[in-house]
Parts: C-alpha cells; structure tokens; sequence
C-alpha cells in the first residue's frame, strides 16, 4: 500500500487539527503546518505529508489508514485535544508504529499519553519560538528514528496491532476500530503495571527558581496558571524577590517531572535546588 501511488517510507504523515477552531485565529493550524512542522520534518530528512494535501480521489478513511501503516515516520499535534487526532494517534499507537507528539502551550497535557516525551511549542509563533520549536521537533524525530524513545505499547507492555497487505482501503476503519478495541483491553490488562510504576514514584516535588531576567509577578503568575492546566497539577508557590518557591504535587513518572522541569527552565526561570 502507499501514499500518492509511491512508497510512503521516508514520508512523516502529519497528524493535527486541520479547520479552523477552539479560540485560535483562522488558519493557524495551516500557518503553525507550514512554518514550524514542515521545515522541521525536512531538517530531520523527511517529506511531510498531510491527508488534505493528498488530492487523489479516494475515502478519507483510506487515505488515514494508509498513512498510519506506511509512513516509516509521524508526527501527532495533540493542540486543542482534537478527537480525530486522537483517535489516528491511538491507531498509530496501537500498530507500535513511531510518532513524535508536540502540542502547543495553552493545551492541558493529556493524562492518557503523559508517559510519553512530549515537545512544546508556542502558539504565538513568533519568530524565535518558531526558529526553536523547529530545532526540538527535529531533534525529537531523529530521536524517535534511532528507538531513543518510548512508544506507549513498550511502556504498557501490550501487543502490537498486526494488519494484512491484501486488505481493501474500505476496510480500514473496521479494521483500524478492532485493533483500538483489542489495545484498550490489553492496556487494562497491564493497569496493575502502570499503577506499579506511579506507586513506584508517586511523589510531590519542591524547586527553588531564580527568576529569568525581566519576569513580573504577573507574569510568574500566568506562568504557573499555565503549567497547571497543561499537567493537570496541583501546584503553590510564592514569589521573593528574584526567586519563586514552587512545589507541585501527585508526579506519577520520572518523565512527567522532567518535563516540567523543561517547563520551568523555559518559561519561568532555572532551577537551582
């Protein structure tokens, strides 16, 4: 099977809102596609490839299911929580196929995948964030090519999805529901793993932050409020002068707390205890 009739081997199939919608201006998503994804997929030696921009006259479904089995690369933009982007993560999650997720800073983090490395971008798309997020999401792709990261299927322990060559476009979306369904059983079956692992590091976590030059009260504050709704934390905290105390509770894995530490050292200042 493949993509435009070629091989779809060294294509990143570009997961992510197409329309316009939730508070963002009209055609950011077609903007944030064109100025960071792309440019970045290229820098990592990949083609990116978007189902709207496939014009061959063909179901929808078909052109998705083509793209999740065969591209050799993804890359799954979870902004705005899009239900059909995640349903098309949770099929390519489902067959173990690799997938870089990125998702923009005003979007609270999705519990379900917050075992798995996520890259941030601002929504602002000013010039040097652009310039930025393209860096980490190249360096996120060749790391996921080179098995430096974890897919959800290795961290629950669950068997991968199996498809045949032979099976007609039409029947994708029988087929890609029976592999979800069939996902979702033996990750309930691997719930006593992963409530091993949170009982394992269940933590709450306090930082001292020397503040980033410039940084307000105000904005310290919308920082925080930021970083609450993207992990889902409980968190206080209290500003002294250049410095701001922060403690954050109920981490469940390593890989949550580094990324908030990424957060933090980004947005509001380093931490230096």
């Amino acid at each position: 099977m493949s993509v435009d009739g070629e091989s779809c081997g060294e294509k990143c199939f570009v997961i992510m809102p197409i329309s316009d919608q939730g508070d963002y201006e009209k055609g950011h998503f077609d903007k944030v596609y064109e100025q960071i994804f792309v440019p970045a997929i290229k820098e990592a030696g990949y083609e990116a490839y978007r189902v709207d921009e496939n014009k061959i006259s063909d179901s929808i479904i078909g052109k998705i299911f083509d793209g999740i089995l065969h591209c050799e690369m993804a890359l799954c933009d979870l902004s705005n929580r899009n239900p059909n982007v995640l349903y098309e993560l949770g099929v390519r999650q489902a067959y173990n196929k690799p997938v870089v997720l990125v998702q923009d800073e005003k979007t609270e983090k999705i519990f379900d995948v917050s075992v798995i490395s996520t890259v941030f971008y601002d929504s602002n798309r000013l010039y040097e964030n652009v310039i930025k997020a393209r860096e980490n999401i190249k360096n996120a792709i060749l790391s996921t090519r080179d098995g430096k990261e974890t897919s959800l299927i290795q961290y629950v322990n669950a068997t991968t999805a199996e498809y045949s060559e032979s099976v007609d476009q039409k029947d994708g979306a029988n087929i890609m529901l029976k592999s979800i369904l069939n996902e979702i059983s033996d990750i309930k079956r691997s719930r006593d793993y992963i409530d091993y692992i949170k009982r394992d590091y269940f933590r709450t976590v306090k930082y001292t932050i020397i503040k980033h030059s410039g940084m307000t009260k105000k904005m310290v504050y919308d920082k925080i409020e930021s970083m609450k709704r993207i992990f889902g934390k409980k968190i206080q905290y209290k500003n002294n002068g250049d410095r701001v105390f922060v403690e954050i509770y109920d981490i469940e894995t390593k890989e949550i707390e580094e990324e908030i530490i990424g957060y933090i050292n980004k947005y509001i200042g380093e931490i230096i205890e």
